[in-house]
This record gives C-alpha cells, sequence and structure tokens, in this order.
C-alpha cells in the first residue's frame, strides 16, 4: 500500500482496514518495523477522526446518514495552506513526509 491517496477515488473507497494500515505507515515513518505502540497511535487517530466527523454528520430521518462537503473537512486544503502550497496544487502523504 503506498502513502499516496487517489484524488479521483470515491467517497468512501478505503476500507476502515486499509485507513487503518496507511495511518499506521505514516505514524511508524520513517521506520520501517511497524510497532504495537505504532498501531495504538494509529488506532487513537482514528478514533478522533469519528469524533471529529461526528460534528459533521447528519440525519435523514430514515436510518440514512450522510456528511456535507464543507470547508471544515477539506483536510487537503487545510494541509495546502500548512505548507505554503497554492490551492489547486495536489498534495499526497508521501510529499508531506519527505
Amino acid at each position: 500500500m503506498t502513502y499516496q491517496l487517489n484524488p479521483e477515488t470515491k467517497a468512501f473507497s478505503y476500507t476502515r482496514e486499509e485507513l487503518f494500515e496507511c495511518i499506521t505507515k505514516i505514524v511508524a515513518h520513517p521506520h520501517t518495523a511497524i510497532t504495537k505502540h505504532d498501531q495504538s497511535r494509529a488506532l487513537a487517530i482514528m478514533l478522533v477522526f469519528e469524533d471529529y466527523f461526528s460534528n459533521f454528520t447528519e440525519s435523514d430521518n430514515n436510518g440514512s446518514h450522510y456528511v456535507y462537503e464543507r470547508d471544515e473537512l477539506d483536510f487537503q486544503d487545510f494541509v495546502r495552506f500548512k505548507l505554503g502550497l497554492e490551492y489547486y496544487h495536489y498534495v499526497g502523504a508521501d510529499e508531506v513526509l519527505k
């Protein structure tokens, strides 16, 4: 699995296991061996994401839930801002970890 996320993928294309593996590799970077501590930190990050996203999850009263596209959920834009990159510059995890 690569660190770079595909900007053309559809929403929810990553499974939770793939997301966990990606976060774990990022947490462990630049180490090659992933430790139990790295996995624990990756799990904690996933729980923080769940808590954050729950603030933006809406219900349609039919048992379905959805998240509107909004600035607070545009993490790539936030990363570009923090790195001083242009608005439309694609940035992946590999670039951030250099």
